[in-house]
């Protein structure tokens, strides 16, 4: 099941008594907890809703509140969030969680509880016992990161029901300021429609002007630069973000990032792999590896190779010595375009 559909069957007040939203959309688990918080009238939430962070709660305690009946209500609303205990992740606790006790209760729920554990995780550890009986007994809804062709629907709907329009220009301008993230997308959205005012109209001119651009878009762009050996345009962009008082090693470690990416993508794209199988394979947002594939195949696999050795020398550099940064930069432009001159 999905978001949509999930939200569609609550408004209809059909529920499930137990319910996984598995996924790292934050925007659409805000969504989620508001559509089963509706459930429970206002005057209900304060004894009839449950929630517990499994980080610092124990399930135990979950648990026993889900076999409560309500209070003088329809439903019992339990939310367990951050169960790690579903993952492979080793994390350090004190606490015992139960799964024994989330097995049993699974068999059989509290008919008037509503038990929604949000896995806010690509994944679950499909060895364990546990995750194997929540999918075939419970209701998996998939909470996957939004990819560009959805974030651009669901910016529609939200301007539909506001009764505004947007340029297709400035829809598109908009995803790319944004990296068609949908919390990004959605806060600069607020602003536009307020400066579409009385014309009710979202152009290009006002993406533009309203919409930042942000560290990890200049680094995009500054990434073109380097690998066009445009030396000069590049340090000047250099410089400016240092101007905006940009950390130099934070700078470099986008720059690292993004390098690693466009190698990895490179290298999956040439076996085969395709979008969805990229992004999937390396954990990063779809539109990330969207972005990654319209680039590599203007680049070579040496001069990305070259381009990420000489930042990650920088990297160590810059934490090893007091040496200027600007400077580092500067040698490893030079550096780079001379590899490209004598052809290695």
């Amino acid at each position: 099941m999905n978001v949509n559909e999930l939200i569609s069957n609550l408004k209809e007040r059909k529920v499930n008594p137990v319910n996984v939203i598995l996924g790292e959309e934050q925007y659409q688990i805000q969504r989620i907890r508001k559509a089963y918080l509706d459930l429970i009238p206002d005057e209900e939430r304060e004894f009839n809703v449950g929630q517990y962070d499994m980080e610092t709660v124990p399930l135990s305690t979950a648990l026993d509140d889900a076999m409560s009946v309500p209070f003088f209500g329809e439903y019992r609303l339990v939310m367990i969030t951050n169960p790690y205990f579903l993952t492979g992740e080793n994390k350090k606790s004190k606490l015992e969680h139960d799964v024994n006790g989330l097995m049993n209760y699974i068999q059989n729920p509290q008919p008037t509880t509503i038990l929604v554990i949000i896995a806010p995780y690509p994944k679950l550890d499909e060895r364990k016992k546990i995750v194997k009986f929540l999918k075939q007994n419970g209701n998996v809804v998939d909470n996957h990161l939004m990819t560009e062709k959805e974030v651009q629907a669901e910016l529609t709907h939200v301007l539909k029901q506001k009764k505004v329009e947007i340029e297709p220009q400035a829809m598109q301008l908009l995803l790319e300021k944004t990296d068609s993230k949908i919390e990004m997308a959605i806060n600069e959205l607020q602003k536009l429609m307020i400066a579409a005012g009385k014309e009710r109209l979202i152009t290009a001119e006002y993406v533009e002007q309203l919409v930042s651009v942000s560290l990890e878009q200049n680094v995009f762009d500054l990434i073109d630069l380097v690998m066009h050996h445009n030396g000069a345009a590049a340090l000047k962009m250099y410089h400016e973000l240092l101007d905006q008082q940009e950390e130099p090693l934070k700078i470099n470690a986008i720059l690292l990032g993004n390098f690693r990416l466009l190698l990895q993508v490179k290298v999956l794209h040439k076996h085969g792999y395709a979008q969805g199988n990229i992004a999937g394979t390396l954990k990063v947002h779809p539109y990330r590896v969207k972005l990654a594939l319209r680039k590599i195949k203007r680049f070579s696999l040496g001069d990305l190779r070259k381009a990420y050795l000489g930042l990650l020398e920088n990297e160590e550099k810059m934490k090893s010595t007091s040496q200027d940064p600007e400077l580092l930069f500067q040698m490893f432009l030079l550096k780079f375009n001379q590899n490209k001159k004598a052809g290695n």
